[in-house]
Order: C-alpha cells, then sequence, then structure tokens
C-alpha cells in the first residue's frame, strides 16, 4: 500500500521546485510514474508533508544565522555585524526587514568595455526609483 509519506518522498524535490503545483497535477503524476490512483486528499496531505519539510529546514538555517555571525567575529576582529529580526509572536519564523536601498552592476560590453553601476531604492508603493548611477573603468577603488 502506497502512503501519502511514500509520495511525498518520490515527488519532494519536484513540489519544492514548484510549490505552487496543483494537486491534479500531483494525481496526475503519481498516476504516470508510480501507477497508483491517489485521491485528492492524498494530494493534499503530500503537498502537506513536503511544505512542512520546507519549513522545517528554513527554522533550521534561521538557527544558524547567530553562529555564522559569532565565525564572522572571531575570524575578522574589528568587523560591525548587525541582525534585525522582528517575530510576530515567540514562536514564530523570523520576519526580516527588506532593504530599502540596492545596488547593482552591468558590465558594457563592446569598444567601450566598462561597468554601469545603480543605486536604486524602493517606496511604500513598492516601485522602485534611481538613487544615482555612473560607469566606471572596471570595479577597483581608483574609480
Amino acid at each position: 500500500m502506497v502512503t501519502a509519506a511514500m509520495i511525498a518522498q518520490h515527488f519532494e524535490a519536484t513540489i519544492k521546485d514548484h510549490p505552487k503545483m496543483k494537486l491534479r497535477e500531483i494525481q496526475r503524476r503519481s498516476a504516470s510514474e508510480m501507477y497508483v490512483n491517489v485521491t485528492f486528499d492524498c494530494c493534499y496531505k503530500v503537498k502537506k508533508i513536503v511544505n512542512e519539510k520546507t519549513v522545517g529546514n528554513y527554522k533550521e538555517e534561521f538557527g544558524l544565522l547567530w553562529d555564522y555571525a559569532y565565525e564572522l567575529r572571531s575570524k575578522m576582529p574589528g568587523s560591525t555585524i548587525k541582525m534585525v529580526v522582528q517575530r510576530v509572536i515567540v514562536d514564530s519564523l523570523p520576519y526580516f526587514k527588506r532593504p530599502l536601498i540596492g545596488l547593482d552592476d552591468c558590465i558594457l560590453k563592446g569598444p567601450f568595455k566598462s561597468e554601469f553601476l545603480t543605486i536604486v531604492g524602493r517606496d511604500t508603493n513598492n516601485q522602485m526609483f534611481p538613487i544615482t548611477w555612473t560607469v566606471v573603468e572596471v570595479e577597483c577603488t581608483d574609480s
């Protein structure tokens, strides 16, 4: 007898890659790949099992952030490391504030080889706007 846990194990990577996969798609793939007919309830359980494993991984990875910060402090004395974390409740997953300013670069090819650097910000409507831009020769401290 095939259980939801066995199907979840079989399709774990697929569902992680496609988290919005429909239950009908899981049902169809179970029939074609595993040669079993499953109900929508079973497909729902499969998806729930995979999502719970994924959330568990996020909790484990978040727990390692403090270890990473400690390791950076010990390997690079004098450096400043700040982490800001907000939680809705004590047991909830961490909520990281999104950055309001971002730096991006683009390598320009052709006869004028250089790099195009931009700094963009986000406003309250989640719209991006350019703050400044520049064209530099190469990535170095002189330019």
